[in-house]
């Protein structure tokens, strides 16, 4: 499995990070919306951990989650 502080990731370890498929990972790469890179004469892709925060994106914009929190404040 992968290891702890590990700063790159393999698409099969990309894939159980985000609980997706590897086709999906190879997706985003391919559209542009995951940085990756293939290492020189092999066929491995790697891919930073960064690359795979930015990915994330909130469920809910925050100025909802501000909303709420404001309204149930006035209950």
């Amino acid at each position: 499995m992968e290891q702890p502080g590990r700063e790159l990731l393999t698409v099969v370890q990309a894939a159980e990070y985000l609980q997706v498929s590897q086709s999906s990972i190879r997706s985003y790469i391919r559209q542009g919306q995951l940085q990756a890179f293939r290492i020189a004469g092999k066929r491995k892709v790697l891919i930073p951990r960064s690359a795979i925060q930015q990915l994330l994106s909130p469920a809910r914009p925050e100025s909802v989650l501000e909303d709420e929190s404001s309204s149930s404040d006035m209950e």
